[in-house]
């Protein structure tokens, strides 16, 4: 016999279309999962993807279980992350000021 992977369903609210659906049958709209907005979309393809914002950077997974694990990762690090912008600007606004001359011709 062989191994098939099943996969687990759940209800999610729709909060664009207003209704209750499972997850495996959203085409498209919106949900909250874990205190996060979730997009989902199909492409005219049919590839359907989950999406989720984050402070300097948007993540499209094509599969729930991932976005899910992405969700996780994000809320889990937060500090990280937030530490990573951080130096990120940093660095940005040092570029700028040590270039800042050369960029305008001051």
């Amino acid at each position: 016999m062989k191994n098939k992977k099943h996969i687990i369903d759940f209800m999610i609210y729709n909060i664009i279309k207003d209704e209750w659906t499972w997850i495996s049958e959203m085409k498209s709209g919106e949900f909250i999962y874990n205190n996060k907005k979730v997009k989902v979309f199909t492409t005219d393809r049919g590839y359907t993807f989950y999406q989720t914002k984050w402070p300097r950077i948007q993540i499209s997974n094509i599969s729930w279980d991932r976005c899910k694990e992405t969700i996780k990762d994000r809320q889990d690090n937060a500090e990280h992350y937030a530490y990573m912008d951080h130096l990120g600007d940093e660095t940005l606004k040092e570029m700028y000021d040590n270039n800042h001359n050369n960029w305008t011709g001051d």
